[in-house]
């Protein structure tokens, strides 16, 4: 190598490592009070109704059986817009996308005891009779067995009727279900993005079968969809203001429990670049904790395939009824429940003001939205023996190449992470994690 050239190269490295600055120091100290508790299918599923007639959930599809395993067992609710377009046909000879028929019930009870998730049912409101609602309803009820959660009566009802007007129908609807399912119990009213019908709601139902208070959420339209707009929503605007108006009705009424029964983040099927990126991956760990610190049930990620418009969020990918593989939504839940249930911890963070932190059991999530690396030292709730970090990254915030323990999730759902083992001394654990990135320390 010619003089020149060495001092060229030699500039380039000294360049190189002007270019690196060492990672921001950041402290992370759990509490050890618990603060909340995470129940199993916490980070579950929501589909459109017509899915069941289209043959979507069949337990002889191997590679979604897996996929829905892998996050399980879980939550899938049934529903959305054609939740109130798609009916009950008890003549049907099913695998029609427009109707429900029995086969395409005792198809999903298959697929259901295949994967070990359970099902919150939506039942049509909108063009439909109690009397229908009630013959479907103990079809499903009996098929479903101990897999049933609850029935969903409509789907955000305050896009097309009163509050007033809901509860009435609600009413009879439920009396006509009690009457086949004496059973039976309900969630509702599931408004679109709203809580304004919640605690009168509550106060009215709960004697009617009402167990499990509900409501949808998404940040906004998709036409307005950005990454800054994405990963802000956790901390202002409608997600906490719901989350924590939830949380005060279900208390208020003395109702077990709430939960997001559809949710992801825009509006009309998310927005390429912005719903199926890494920053919608890291976004959708703090929303869940934000749920959880209120004291929630959990979330239904809206996904699927649908005849209204392409899901862009959509958590596992389709080729018309198949599954091609998994990204951003999924990995977010992937993430969540290699946590397991337990306590909800909070955690205190100083050093950087786009890292969130909290605890679930003795293991601890460290979320860094930020544009810079961290090196992070945390305080563990307890002591611990030894730690396994999974790590949750990809190229860029903007990025699809997503990973998790840098291993993906294939289409048959087969995972094999290689989790790092940062030394634990006593109660503390010290870790880097890249910009627009997420670790999971599960402690022993």
């Amino acid at each position: 190598m010619a003089a020149g050239q060495m001092v060229v190269a030699g500039l380039v490295s000294l360049a190189v490592l002007v270019a690196a600055p060492e990672p921001a120091a950041v402290t992370v100290r759990v509490d050890s009070a618990a603060s909340g508790h995470v129940g199993r299918g916490f980070a579950g599923f929501s589909y459109e109704k017509d899915r069941v007639g289209a043959g979507l959930f069949d337990a002889a599809d191997t590679d979604l059986v897996k996929l829905f395993r892998r996050l399980g067992p879980n939550v899938l609710r049934l529903g959305g817009n054609l939740g109130d377009q798609v009916n009950w046909n008890p003549q049907g000879k099913g695998g029609d996308e427009k109707e429900v028929a029995p086969t395409d019930v005792t198809r999903l009870a298959g697929f259901v005891k295949a994967t070990r998730w359970r099902v919150i049912y939506g039942i049509n409101l909108k063009t439909n009779t109690a009397e229908n609602a009630a013959d479907e309803a103990a079809y499903a009820a009996k098929a479903l067995g101990g897999s049933l959660i609850a029935f969903e009566i409509g789907n955000e009802p305050n896009v097309y009727t009163t509050e007033a007007k809901y509860e009435q129908s609600f009413e009879a609807y439920a009396k006509a279900i009690k009457a086949r399912v004496p059973q039976a119990v309900f969630d509702g009213p599931g408004e679109a993005d709203s809580t304004a019908w919640t605690n009168m709601f509550a106060q009215h139902e709960k004697a009617n079968g009402l167990q499990l208070l509900s409501t949808h959420l998404y940040i906004g339209s998709n036409t307005n969809a950005s990454i800054p707009a994405l990963l802000a929503s956790n901390t202002s605007g409608r997600l906490p203001t719901n989350e924590k108006a939830m949380q005060q009705a279900t208390t208020a009424n003395g109702l077990p429990k709430w939960r997001v029964t559809e949710s992801n983040s825009y509006f009309h099927g998310g927005a390429k670049g912005v719903s199926d990126v890494q920053a919608a991956a890291l976004w959708s760990l703090d929303y869940m904790h934000g749920i959880a610190a209120n004291h929630g049930d959990g979330v239904n990620f809206h996904g699927g395939t649908s005849s209204q418009f392409p899901l862009t969020y959509s958590p596992i990918v389709f080729d018309g009824l198949k599954p091609t593989g998994v990204q951003a939504i999924y990995y977010g839940e992937l993430l969540w429940t290699l946590a397991g249930t337990g306590d909800l911890h909070a955690a205190t963070v100083a050093g950087a003001p786009n890292v969130t932190a909290w605890g679930i059991g003795t293991n601890v999530f460290v979320n860094n939205t930020g544009s810079d690396a961290v090196h992070v030292t945390v305080t563990l709730a307890a002591t611990a023996h030894k730690a396994d970090e999974y790590l949750l990254t990809a190229p860029s915030i903007d990025s699809k190449a997503i990973t998790v323990a840098g291993a993906t999730v294939g289409q048959n759902g087969q995972f094999a992470p290689r989790p790092k083992h940062p030394a634990v001394h006593d109660d503390t654990v010290t870790i880097d994690v890249p910009a627009g990135s997420a670790a999971l320390l599960v402690t022993h």
